[in-house]
């Protein structure tokens, strides 16, 4: 289940190989048409076959997009905007995108050129071929061939150890720059901090080879000279806005986006011959492997980044590594288990075109049947922090017609062969009401509600006040219910023990912040920003798998609905800066106190590790943890090799 799947008010279960068949049968009920390859699924068949007949009724204010990878799919997809209305509506040519102009067929003509001794200089930028292709060991052979290998990159990645000379350049927020993400929209990257290190922006140094009589190298930062004469000599003339070049400079930069009128392309819809054979075939096969990209670690670019690392997974809530996704079943009776038996942190064998890995299974929601998935972005093997999580599947990528495909069919899957004693997952509470057929029933219940315990009682989750959830179609009964809800919880809350302080927190200023949660998509970001904000440890992957992550903020992700089929809610969950706060009273030397404007402060230096306020706190929102990741205690035990363990 990916992060936008998480998001959708409907999914539609599909093996990776049948996305094409999908489109085809989404194309056919649009236009008329039929023929192309069938779908294995009848239930998936019906589904499209509705979603059809809702597009159709929104025609020019839909949208059909897919992540294929197959030419003749995406063109399928073009067609089918074209047939509802959407071209020059929701389609868009005025601001065409420059973005991902990437082919990798390209990149499977410099490996011909580099065998043939045809190329003299290579220079890596942004890229780590000899870890990220499928077939980087046939890059690496031909790279050996070339003379001149030059990388920019910060770190001693796959790639650079192959390198002749590395030119480190600056981190981007060290860096001056622009782009022009969309036709028309002019961006500038301005620095944020100097450079740490002895490093050279990668444009100063291409101008500096190409002996550029632009490059003026007697000013302190080049560069930054040579980008403001582009612009004020360039730019300034295509824009009537400001009078002189300084002038626009100045406020560019003030403004950090330059709006010029671009000139649109013209869509027009040619008779492009569509070819039914040429998207993607079922491919029988019993099981399949997804390969994905997480929102953290992306394709493996990020994987030494720390904060990234220890971020969870939206979906999978695990950290620090690739876990191969399996699905879950429910023995229609008191037990959900993991496919082949299998628990979260059990190691199997996978093999993939003659490939065999080693991967750490976690169990989750919203998988076809017969398919398996994890992530790109794990093994890395030289660079930083990232090395030895997880497991390298770029071998696993298959490649059609040139271009990468992000699946593989024939995957053999072993049962249990070991545990990863490291497995780190943030959650362990993962649904509020999942349905089933239960056999002893007779009919549809909460699965996971039956399997607390021996057969526990149905409302045992969906009854508490964690998630409410109603069809738009019963707002006004639901807000009915939901009064009678607070009246209730407010009664309750009257009789509490604790000494009743109302007349002291109902005054002066307080302090608040919302959520829109129809808003959030539960990326992650803000975690990760507050881990930023406040200097929050990152602990590694043995310490989460003992629970102590230091993360002041999380987003819990919820499975509630159908069970092979689940919707997804998330819940930002972080302190709540309680009035007659449970974690205050307890604290042996008044760590914890209450300020006048209703926030809830920590004196950091005076804790000495109870955890009362941990245990008190009804959200589990506090955070303690005894190694000094500062390694500035004077115990030098404490500044153990957290990140792998003992």
């Amino acid at each position: 289940m990916s992060l936008t799947g998480s998001n959708a008010d409907n999914r539609i279960l599909i093996k990776p190989s049948e996305q094409g068949a999908a489109i085809v049968a989404l194309y056919n009920e649009i236009s008329g048409n039929s023929g192309g390859p069938k779908l294995s699924s009848d239930k998936a068949a019906a589904a499209i076959k509705k979603m059809a007949h809702d597009l159709a009724e929104h025609k020019g204010k839909s949208l059909v997009v897919s992540g294929s990878n197959n030419m003749m799919e995406q063109l399928y997809v073009n067609k089918i905007n074209d047939l509802l209305g959407n071209i020059n509506t929701t389609v868009d040519f005025s601001a065409v995108s420059n973005q991902r102009q990437g082919d990798e067929r390209d990149m499977i003509r410099l490996v011909e050129e580099m065998n043939a001794s045809q190329v003299a200089v290579v220079i890596v930028w942004g890229a780590n071929p000899a870890y990220e292709l499928p077939n980087a060991t046939k890059f690496k052979e031909a790279f050996a061939k070339v003379g001149t290998k030059i990388s920019f990159s910060g770190i001693m990645d796959e790639t650079t150890a192959l390198c002749t000379h590395s030119a480190p350049a600056h981190h981007q927020l060290e860096s001056w720059g622009d782009a022009e993400p969309k036709a028309g929209y002019f961006s500038l990257i301005q620095p944020t901090i100097a450079p740490l290190f002895a490093t050279r922006q990668a444009e100063h140094s291409l101008l500096e080879w190409a002996d550029s009589a632009n490059l003026d190298r007697q000013a302190e930062q080049p560069y930054y000279e040579y980008l403001k004469s582009s612009w004020t000599t360039d730019l300034f003339g295509r824009q009537t806005k400001y009078s002189t070049p300084q002038a626009f400079w100045d406020m560019s930069l003030h403004d950090g986006v330059l709006e010029i009128p671009a000139t649109g392309l013209t869509a027009v819809a040619n008779d492009v011959a569509l070819n039914p054979d040429g998207v993607s075939k079922p491919s029988g096969s019993e099981f399949e492997i997804a390969f994905y990209e997480t929102v953290n670690v992306g394709g493996g670019q990020y994987a030494h980044n720390p904060w990234l690392q220890e971020m969870p997974d939206p979906v999978t809530r695990t950290v620090w590594g690739n876990y191969l996704n399996i699905p879950l079943e429910w023995d229609g009776v008191n037990n959900i288990d993991g496919w082949k038996g299998l628990l979260d942190g059990d190691n199997v064998d996978v093999e993939v075109n003659g490939l065999k890995l080693t991967c750490t299974v976690v169990r989750t929601f919203g998988l076809a049947p017969g398919v398996v998935a994890i992530a790109l972005g794990g093994g890395r093997e030289a660079g930083g922090c990232g090395v030895g999580y997880g497991v390298n599947v770029n071998p696993w990528l298959t490649v059609d017609g040139g271009l990468i495909q992000y699946y593989a069919k024939d995957v053999k899957v072993s049962d249990k062969v070991g545990v990863d004693k490291h497995f780190a997952c943030v959650q362990h509470h993962h649904t509020m009401g999942v349905e089933a057929l239960g056999k002893e029933e007779g009919k549809v219940i909460n699965a996971d509600e039956k399997s607390l315990g021996w057969k526990g009682f149905q409302g045992s989750l969906t009854d508490r006040s964690v998630i409410f959830h109603a069809h738009v179609n019963e707002l006004p009964k639901f807000a009915e219910e939901m009064k009678e809800f607070h009246e209730e919880s407010a009664h309750l809350n009257v009789q509490t023990l604790y000494p009743d302080y109302t007349e002291y927190f109902g005054t002066g200023m307080k302090w608040g912040m919302y959520v829109d949660m129809n808003a959030c998509v539960g990326c992650g970001a803000c975690q990760v920003a507050c881990v930023s904000e406040n200097n929050v440890p990152v602990v590694g992957k043995s310490e989460v798998n003992r629970h102590h992550e230091m993360t002041w903020l999380r987003i819990d992700r919820y499975f509630y609905g159908d069970f092979e089929n689940p919707k997804v809610v998330y819940q930002p969950m972080m302190c709540q800066h309680c009035d007659n706060a449970p974690c205050e009273n307890v604290c042996p030397v008044a760590a914890t106190n209450h300020s006048m404007e209703g926030i809830n402060q920590m004196a950091y230096n005076r804790c000495i590790g109870t955890r009362y306020c941990a245990n008190n706190c009804p959200y589990k929102v506090r955070r303690f943890n005894w190694l000094d990741y500062t390694t500035a205690d004077v115990w030098p035990a404490n500044e153990e090799r957290f990140f792998h363990g003992r």
